[in-house]
Parts: structure tokens; C-alpha cells; sequence
């Protein structure tokens, strides 16, 4: 079986993420190429590695015949190699591997849905044409639409997405069986630590966070937050006005883009994610708990359904009830250990259990071969 991939970047991101790991953990059987619509990232040379073949295109408007000429090319010749089944990552990438199906004569496409619903900066007259042009092309010459979550596909079904075959797959990941739970780090020492990992953008609603933690001041507790992920460091420097705003420059570490994000995550005491919108499947609520750290979460995507009964859901942009949040997690922390530990130890074992990342390349797999059957 060969798979061809569209996607529109390859740098740091949920479904670059999840594409990486699902080509990494393949059956040996299933061969793959990607063409990347914009720049590259890191991901470009992870997969090299791992001898895939990758077209990095940089697709833009004043060059976008030449590239656009690039893909047909790629795409024919790879046709050609024997590659029979598209599958698309993200809106831009559906739109522009729809036609690739039809013009190479590919036996199947896949599309994959990766976000909810459009909102704030990411809403305009642009995307939204974007979005009901593509309902309307996904009962002609689609497959299969995968979402990651239930909520994303809820909402592309809302939009008049194709409703016959829509499977949900959730994110994947390489769990460290042999990883235990080392007691002593998640012990009360003085300091609460609060970890947020997440890439400087209006949605992941860091505003939130802070008026969180300014409140949570007043409880008296000592506590520390550390900040991870893209754009996030100490060059920011409206992430560090943000900080100065609520007096918590004392308070902060800015780490920016972390390689071995693991360790952060298992020194920590809780992660938060404070998003407002845009999420589908959140992918640091599982990277953190297979670290066996629990997580407090806003309500978007699927993140009730990952925490349930392990963490805490609260409202979209309730930085009262975020609050509230971080305060039972503390009193857990230091007067109930062994309720919080226990917290810590189902987080793993969820993930373990239902985000394997061979158990969901194995449901990649039988969409697959229910198309090339």
C-alpha cells in the first residue's frame, strides 16, 4: 500500500505532529510520500530520516502556476510508483489534493479534519466560502472524511460535510511503557508549579490564564508558571508586556520552543490550557498526562472527553472557574497526595490505553484498505 500525503506545513503543529508519528509507527507494508504546500520545518528532515520522500512546494500567489505545476508533477510520477491513495491534513490541503485525485486519477482520498470551529482571527468571508465549496466537493471523488475528534466532526457535519463516512480517529502517540511515576517530583516543595505549553496565538487565549493566576494570588499560595512553545520566549515582547500587566515577571519562566518537552511536563504539579476556540483534539492534554502530570482545560474540542474524571473542564474564557480549578489541584497536591498521585497515574494509563499511537495507525490503516479492497 502507498500513501501519498498532502499537508500544509511541516513545522511545528498538532497535525504535523500527528502525520510524523503516524508515518514513524506504519506497518512496513504502507510506503509514503508527502507534499508540503508551504515552507518546510522540522519535520521536513524527521521524515527524510526515515526515508520518506518529501516535496516542499512554498506555494505562493505571484508563483503559484509554477508551483501548483510542481505538485501535478510530483503527484503523476509518484501515480506512476504505484501510489494509489491521497490523504489530505488540514482545509487548504483538502481543497488542492481534490483536484490532484481527479486530474492523476487516484484511486482514493482521504480527507482529515483537524479543527473546530472558526472564530475571532481565524474567521473570514474567505474561509468560511472555503469551507461550504469544500462540503459541497466531499460527495464527489472523497472517500473517507477522518476527524481526530468528535467535536470537529460535529461541526464540518453542521456544514453539509458528507455524513456517509466520517470515522473518528483520534491523535496518536509513542508511550513509554517502561515509565513510572516518580512520587518525590510530585510532591508540594513550596512552590505550585503551573505548566502552559502552547504556541503564542489569540486562540490559546493566554489573557485568560493571567487574570486566572492574578486572582489565584490572592490565595496565598507560592507558585510558579513556566510558558513553553513557539514563539514564547524571552524575545516576545508582547508576551512579557502581558506578564508585566499582571505583575508576574517574578513568577514567569519563558522557555519558548522546547525540544524534550517530556521533562518539563513530568516536573510540573498541573498543565492548563486556557485556548479560547480552534481546538479539536488537544494535543497537550495527552502529551502531559503520558507524563503523568493532570491538566486543567477550557471547554474546546475533546477536551472533556480526554480529562474525564482525571481533570478539570471549565468554561471558555471563566477565568473565575480557571481559578477554582487551580485551587482544588493545589489542595489535592498537598492534602490529598494520594488522590492527586492517583490522578497522575490514570492520566498515563488513559492515554496508554486509548491514544496509542500503533493502535490508531492501525485505524489508519484499515481506512486504507477499505478503499484500495
Amino acid at each position: 500500500m502507498k500513501i501519498l500525503h498532502f499537508i500544509t506545513s511541516l513545522g511545528s503543529g498538532g497535525a504535523e505532529g500527528m502525520l510524523y508519528r503516524l508515518i514513524k509507527s506504519s506497518d512496513r507494508s504502507v510506503q509514503h510520500c508527502v507534499i508540503c504546500l508551504n515552507k518546510g520545518g522540522k519535520y521536513v528532515d524527521f521524515l527524510k530520516r526515515l526515508e520518506v520522500d518529501v516535496l516542499v512546494v512554498n506555494l505562493k500567489f505571484i508563483s503559484s502556476i509554477n508551483g501548483l505545476l510542481k505538485i501535478y508533477n510530483f503527484s503523476r510520477s509518484k501515480k506512476k510508483q504505484g501510489f494509489s491513495i491521497i490523504t489530505s491534513w488540514l482545509h487548504h490541503a483538502d481543497l488542492i489534493s481534490w483536484f490532484i485525485k481527479i486530474i492523476c486519477g487516484y484511486d482514493g482520498l482521504v480527507w482529515n479534519i483537524r479543527n473546530t470551529k472558526l472564530q475571532r482571527s481565524n474567521f473570514s468571508l474567505k474561509n468560511w466560502l472555503m469551507l461550504k465549496t469544500l462540503s459541497l466537493m466531499s460527495y464527489v471523488g472523497v472517500n473517507k472524511i477522518i476527524s481526530c475528534s468528535e467535536n470537529a466532526g460535529a461541526f464540518h457535519k453542521k456544514l453539509g460535510y458528507k455524513k456517509d463516512y466520517f470515522p473518528i480517529i483520534p491523535n496518536g502517540y509513542f508511550i513509554d511503557s517502561s515509565l513510572k511515576l516518580n512520587n518525590s517530583i510530585k510532591k508540594f516543595e513550596g512552590i505550585y508549579k503551573i505548566l502552559i505549553v502552547a504556541r503564542w496565538h489569540p486562540m490559546k487565549d493566554f489573557e485568560n490564564l493571567f487574570q486566572a493566576l492574578d486572582l489565584f494570588k490572592y490565595s496565598k499560595v507560592n507558585f510558579h508558571l513556566t510558558i513553553a512553545g513557539h514563539n514564547t520566549g524571552s524575545d516576545n515582547q508582547e508576551l512579557k508586556k502581558l506578564i508585566q500587566k499582571y505583575s508576574m515577571t517574578e513568577l514567569c519562566t519563558l522557555l519558548g520552543e522546547v525540544k524534550n518537552i517530556d521533562n518539563i511536563y513530568m516536573k510540573s504539579h498541573v498543565t492548563v490550557l486556557s485556548s479560547a476556540y480552534g481546538e479539536a483534539f488537544p494535543n497537550v492534554l495527552a502529551e502531559s498526562m503520558m507524563n503523568y502530570t493532570p491538566c486543567i482545560s477550557t471547554d474546546v474540542g475533546d477536551a472533556a472527553e480526554i480529562l474525564s474524571n482525571i481533570g478539570f473542564v471549565v468554561p471558555i474564557g471563566d477565568f473565575k472557574a480557571l481559578t477554582d480549578a487551580l485551587i482544588k489541584f493545589y489542595q489535592l497536591l498537598v492534602n490529598n497526595n494520594d488522590i492527586y498521585l492517583d490522578k497522575c497515574l490514570k492520566g498515563y494509563d488513559r492515554v496508554l490505553n486509548n491514544y496509542n499511537i500503533y493502535r490508531i495507525s492501525e485505524l489508519y490503516y484499515n481506512v486504507w484498505n477499505e478503499i484500495k479492497v
